[in-house]
């Protein structure tokens, strides 16, 4: 730092102010020319040239990505100085793409990524009977502590619910949230959810049938995991209700082999029941993803406790029969751990009345675009996100993706961006 000579003035006020705000313009110039790199564009199977939904885009020696949405359409920022580093793309039952992150042309909407389909391996009949599918799992439960982080963690994620009658989509909410995570305390705890920005489009066609049809804690659903806790339909003694069997074909995820486990219930008796898949990775035994469907008789469990529920207050009063009630949820690798990708439910539902049936069909999808650490603290209790229905409502008739600004999101198909024409003024 340069020193003043005895015989030099004082700098004056506006000097020291002018200096200052140099000093800032420095500072922001350097932060700016380490900017960001934009991409976009569409992922496609490379044999069928169909798209791809729901695939992972990201550089995962930074723990950070984003998800293609059920068209394969995606966007895509991720920092410049990673520029030396893979994007790469992975989705389950495909080889993945892997890209330089210098090698994209910065803002470039149009990139197609195709993805090869990856060669499954068959499995013996014979194998597959004598498989001792059920100990694969117990044996992947177990290593949960190891294969997950066991700190506290903040992931900031993008959020997407959106509710359609029938066809037509008549209520979206959307948001960039704040999770932290963290597996230490010994009783299960919930995740911690900030609401950093979140809109909200209604339609006025949305029926009075459907008014009350809406998950207000949508986002403590599908923003936990297994690391802060087991499912609890695999866990303790509730393993025992399903039976277990090795798939007759090993696929592949993040260029890894991984044990597809179908389960189903043991019998009719098992409340709540599901049939679902476990897929295991084989070096790790790592849950990488767990996908359900509630079974007939599950559904039938589940609406008719509903009025003592959560799921009671998404039903409301109206005459009703539930149709699906599915959920997907996917893990990926980071620094030798396993993380949450993205997790997302749906559940469909007839409403009845003496002259009108409707199909209601609810879907919330997170996706974690940066994991980062936490010391366990960050979100207070009273900055947490307890209603999506407070997200800022929009009239404006267009479907503004500036509104993110820096933050990666999902982006929105064409049919949710009708939305706009249908708007509550």
């Amino acid at each position: 730092m340069p020193v003043r000579k005895p015989d030099e003035p004082m700098p004056t006020l506006f000097q020291r102010i002018l200096t200052i705000f140099l000093l800032y313009i420095v500072s922001v110039t350097a932060v700016l020319a380490q900017g960001y790199i934009i991409i976009g564009g569409k992922v496609i199977d490379k044999a069928t040239q169909q798209p791809i939904p729901f695939a992972h885009i990201g550089v995962m020696t930074r723990g950070t990505g984003t998800i293609a949405n059920e068209n394969g359409e995606f966007y895509y920022r991720f920092p410049r100085i990673a520029a030396e580093e893979g994007v790469v793309v992975s989705v389950m039952g495909y080889k993945n793409y892997t890209r330089k992150g210098a090698d994209f042309t910065p803002n470039d909407r149009s990139v197609v990524i195709e993805l090869e389909a990856a060669k499954p391996v068959v499995v013996d009949e014979a194998y597959v009977k004598s498989f001792n599918a059920r100990g694969l799992v117990s044996g992947a439960l177990t290593k949960v502590p190891s294969n997950y982080s066991d700190a506290p963690v903040m992931m900031n994620g993008f959020y997407q619910e959106t509710l359609q009658q029938d066809d037509d989509y008549v209520d979206i909410r959307e948001a960039v949230l704040k999770v932290e995570k963290d597996p230490r305390p010994k009783i299960e705890i919930p995740e911690k959810v900030r609401l950093m920005r979140g809109r909200r489009y209604r339609s006025t066609g949305r029926s009075g049938l459907l008014e009350e049809y809406e998950f207000p804690n949508g986002t403590a659903i599908v923003t936990k995991s297994i690391d802060t806790g087991l499912p609890e339909y695999l866990a303790g003694s509730n393993l025992s209700d399903y039976s277990f069997q090795l798939d007759d074909t090993i696929t592949f995820y993040n260029d890894r082999d991984v044990y597809r486990i179908h389960f189903s219930p043991v019998s009719e008796s098992v409340k709540a029941a599901r049939n679902g898949m476990i897929c295991i990775n084989r070096a790790d035994s790592a849950i990488v993803r767990i996908e359900y469907e509630f079974t007939p008789m599950g559904m039938s469990d589940v609406f008719k406790t509903s009025m003592k529920s959560t799921l009671g207050k998404v039903l409301g009063k109206s005459r009703h029969e539930g149709k699906r009630l599915s959920s997907f949820t996917n893990y990926l690798p980071y620094n030798n751990k396993w993380y949450l990708q993205d997790s997302q439910l749906l559940i469909s539902t007839d409403f009845r009345d003496k002259t009108d049936t409707l199909s209601g069909t609810i879907r919330l999808h997170f996706v974690a675009n940066d994991i980062l650490k936490s010391n366990g603290n960050a979100v207070p209790p009273s900055d947490q996100l307890l209603d999506t229905a407070l997200f800022a409502p929009q009239r404006i008739a267009r479907y503004d993706e500036v509104y993110w600004s820096n933050f990666n999101h999902i982006i929105p198909s064409g049919p949710m961006r009708r939305i706009v024409d249908t708007l509550k003024k």
